[in-house]
């Protein structure tokens, strides 16, 4: 027995599932900001770290360009849905642009340091 599932369904999962990466991902920075040195937050600072390298990679033109173009790929083969390739990548560009922009506030709100900075300093 097959479940059917139409575009709509598929765009409430994507939208559900970014709404709990930025919910994880808020929780993580306020438990950084608020833990004392540690082996937790050490692992947390390795998330974040990672966080921070994916948002600075977005920020990159070309490497955007290249995720949205490997995105756009992967849904087509995948998923088959009939969009044109034009909405379909403003749609992925903006979810990135907003992605990259919740992080940042992330960082600006908890003040957790801009990670690749430190390590660039050191």
């Amino acid at each position: 027995m097959t479940i059917p599932i139409n575009e709509i369904q598929i765009a409430l999962a994507a939208a559900g599932i970014i709404l709990a990466a930025n919910v994880l991902a808020m929780l993580l920075f306020v438990l950084f900001a608020r833990l004392p040195n540690g082996r937790l937050r050490e692992g947390i600072r390795s998330i974040i770290y990672e966080l921070d390298r994916a948002a600075d990679n977005m920020e990159n033109a070309q490497k955007r360009a290249a995720a949205i173009t490997a995105a756009i790929e992967l849904i087509n083969w995948k998923i088959k849905i009939l969009i044109p390739r034009s909405i379909l990548t403003y749609l992925l560009g903006w979810v990135i642009d907003a992605e990259v922009a919740a992080i940042r506030r992330m960082q600006a709100a908890t003040s957790c340091p801009d990670l690749h900075k430190e390590d660039d300093a050191k």
